[in-house]
């Protein structure tokens, strides 16, 4: 009897594995964990991860990893990177942003700050694109900070966060990413 429970068990473990599901994300020397999934009937996806200690409603990191078709852009990193660009600053014309490509143009990384007028909470964010491995879709990666503009040396700390966050999420593996995002929930 034991020995029909330990190779069932042997045959259903493996199987469980297939079927977990990532809960958690490490960037930045910090585990999130996840906080929300939206997969539209299109086929597109957001999951996206958050401090343990915090949700969506107070969140002051957050990380998003998306799979969206965008066939209006030819699922184009850099044009996807740029038409973000123009709705960020669209919503704050005094927003800051830089978009980044690699030579290839197969790679496309934008990082901005803004804000809402008449509040002093800021958004840092950093998002990189690579087409998904079908051609069908873009990945993308973001990480995002909020932050209180009035804080202590907050324009040190941003320049300090910034230079790092955009070198991680340019190394970042877009592989994983992709993994990850697309896995079945």
């Amino acid at each position: 009897m034991k020995r029909r429970l330990v190779v069932g068990l042997l045959c259903v473990l493996p199987c469980a594995a297939l079927w977990a599901q990532p809960s958690g994300f490490r960037f930045d020397g910090e585990d999130y964990t996840q906080q929300f999934v939206g997969a539209p009937s299109n086929g597109d996806r957001l999951v996206e991860f958050v401090r343990p200690t915090e949700n969506l409603n107070n969140w002051t990191r957050l990380v998003g990893l998306r799979y969206q078709q965008m066939p209006f852009l030819d699922n184009d990193p850099v044009a996807a990177a740029l038409r973000l660009e123009q709705v960020v600053m669209k919503a704050n014309p005094q927003a800051r942003t830089s978009v980044m490509s690699n030579e290839a143009k197969t790679d496309a990384t934008i990082d901005f700050l803004t804000w809402t007028d008449g509040q002093d909470i800021m958004e840092f964010n950093v998002f990189r694109y690579v087409k998904s491995p079908d051609g069908r879709g873009l990945v993308s990666l973001q990480v995002a900070q909020r932050f209180h503009s009035g804080q202590p040396q907050v324009a040190e700390k941003l320049r300090t966060t910034r230079a790092s966050w955009v070198r991680q999420v340019i190394q970042y593996d877009m592989g994983a990413v992709t993994k990850a995002v697309l896995a079945p929930r």
